[in-house]
């Protein structure tokens, strides 16, 4: 006696969703590593005089940590679109079409802001310990430093909360993954995005952190969210 097997029960066709569950909740922790040390990797010094500054970035120690803290915005543009390419190929997101549409326009922007950030961070460092040029005079390393916090603390962390926010809605509304991670996100994105316009949106990486292991969590506790 012949038993069938339907496509959706058969390994071939449960193995690939599994697949690309755990390969998403990979990208969504690295996500959250790679958005810590970005942050925690470089510290340029707050309100320097031009002596202090100009002594900070001729530490060739200093300057490696912006090659390295680019390196890892370059981690988290990448994750980024992982995370989000998978997300939109669950059928059951597609439910959403409009918010579904946000979050990949979204996730776009944080992939082009955050490789920015990355090239921005660590181009002093690559232009003197690579390429052995001079360091650029203190106009320059004045204008560099505003330029790499304003790419992470405004732009950066706002495209990342709208994504945030949209892939939220996506999961509360068509139920892809567990709600609980929708209202994590939620609270995390709304305060990000609220942070960014009071200026403050630095001080939120913490909260972009917790959601990227929170949905990593649940892309793992259920890979193959495919229905």
């Amino acid at each position: 006696m012949s038993v069938a097997i339907s496509p959706e029960t058969s390994p071939s066709a449960t193995t690939p969703s599994r697949t690309a569950g755990r390969v998403a909740a990979v990208a969504s922790a690295l996500l959250g590593v790679a958005l810590f040390w970005t942050v925690a990797s470089m510290n340029v010094p707050h309100d320097a005089t031009d002596a202090e500054l100009l002594t900070w970035w001729q530490d060739s120690g200093n300057r490696m940590t912006g090659v390295v803290s680019g390196l890892f915005a370059i981690l988290t543009a990448i994750a980024i679109a992982v995370v989000a390419n998978h997300l939109a190929d669950l059928s059951a997101a597609r439910r959403t079409p409009q918010w579904l549409a946000l979050s990949r326009s979204m996730a776009a922007a944080v992939t082009a802001v955050w490789l920015v950030t990355g090239a921005a961070r660590g181009s002093i460092g690559h232009l003197v310990d690579f390429m052995d040029e001079p360091l650029p005079g203190l106009d320059t390393l004045r204008s560099m430093t505003a330029f790499n916090y304003m790419l992470l603390g405004t732009s950066g962390m706002a495209v990342l909360g709208l994504f945030i926010v949209a892939v939220s809605v996506v999961v509360l509304r068509s139920g892809a993954l567990g709600r609980w991670v929708s209202y994590v996100g939620l609270g995390c994105g709304v305060v990000m995005v609220a942070a960014v316009l009071a200026r403050y949106g630095a001080f939120t990486t913490p909260l972009a952190i917790l959601w990227s292991f929170c949905l990593a969590f649940a892309l793992w506790r259920e890979p193959a969210g495919r229905s």
